[in-house]
């Protein structure tokens, strides 16, 4: 595998860290929140369901304001078109 390849398979791999994001998020949060409720607090699922809502609310956030991020540079870095309209 040449260099460029590295590259590539880097940046791909580094693009889909999202889904890893959206899925592993809630799961640890939810399990850090059944063991508050069942060793802790002795409760009902009150802090696991809170703790995945949490998780899932955050993951989605990150995401959305990521991609925003990504637009806005792609966005800058696209050359600027000129109008039919403008004088040139």
């Amino acid at each position: 595998m040449d260099v460029s390849q590295q590259r590539e398979l880097n940046r791909q791999l580094n693009e889909g860290h999202g889904a890893f994001e959206l899925v592993l998020s809630p799961v640890i949060l939810s399990l850090l929140g059944y063991l508050a409720d069942s060793r802790v607090f002795h409760t009902t699922p009150v802090l696991t369901i809170v703790a995945a809502v949490l998780g899932v609310v955050g993951a989605t956030i990150k995401l959305f304001y990521g991609y925003r991020a990504k637009m806005a540079e792609l966005a800058e870095a696209r050359p600027t078109r000129v109008g039919r309209g403008a004088s040139a």
